[in-house]
C-alpha cells in the first residue's frame, strides 16, 4: 500500500509498505511445501494396461504393491505380516467388502495370489485389480 507522509519541511513524500506482500510470498511457500508433499506420500506403481479398463466409482479399499514388494493399504506402508489384521479391521467398517488391488506390473503372480488369499482370510469377498487404459 503506498502511504503518503508530509516531512518536516511539508513536502509530501511516498512510502511503499511491503508487509502485506512478504505475507502473501510466505502463505505461498507454505502452501507449496506442503501440497509438493502430499504428492510425494505413494510409490509410484506401474499399473498393467487394458483395453476394457474404467473408472471405478465405489468407495473400496486400496491395496498397493509396488515393484519391490512394499504394501501399502489405503496409502499407508504396511508389512505384509500385518495385513491381514489391518485389512480386517478396515472391511468391518465397509459395507461392501471388496479390496481394489494395484499392482505393479512388474510383481510375480505368486505374490499376487499370496495377496488375494491373505485378503479373504481378512473377509474380503471381492477384488478389482486396477489397470490403466490403453493407449492408442
Amino acid at each position: 500500500m503506498i502511504k503518503l507522509r508530509k516531512d518536516a519541511q511539508g513536502k509530501e513524500f511516498f512510502r511503499l509498505d511491503l508487509a502485506p506482500m512478504i505475507n502473501i510470498v510466505f502463505l505461498l511457500l507454505i502452501f507449496f511445501l506442503l501440497t509438493s508433499t502430499a504428492i510425494k506420500q505413494g510409490d509410484a506403481i506401474d499399473l498393467p494396461n487394458a483395453e476394457s479398463s474404467k473408472k471405478n466409482e465405489g468407495e473400496n479399499i486400496v491395496l498397493s504393491v509396488s515393484a519391490d514388494h512394499k504394501l501399502q493399504l489405503d496409502r499407508q506402508e504396511i508389512p505384509k505380516s500385518d495385513l491381514k489384521n489391518t485389512l480386517s479391521e478396515k472391511l468391518q467398517g465397509h459395507e461392501n467388502k471388496v479390496v481394489v488391488i494395484e499392482g505393479d506390473k512388474k510383481i510375480e503372480f505368486a505374490l499376487f495370489g499370496e495377496i488375494i488369499d491373505i485378503a479373504k482370510q481378512a473377509g474380503a469377498t471381492d477384488f478389482i485389480l486396477a489397470t490403466e487404459p490403453t493407449r492408442l
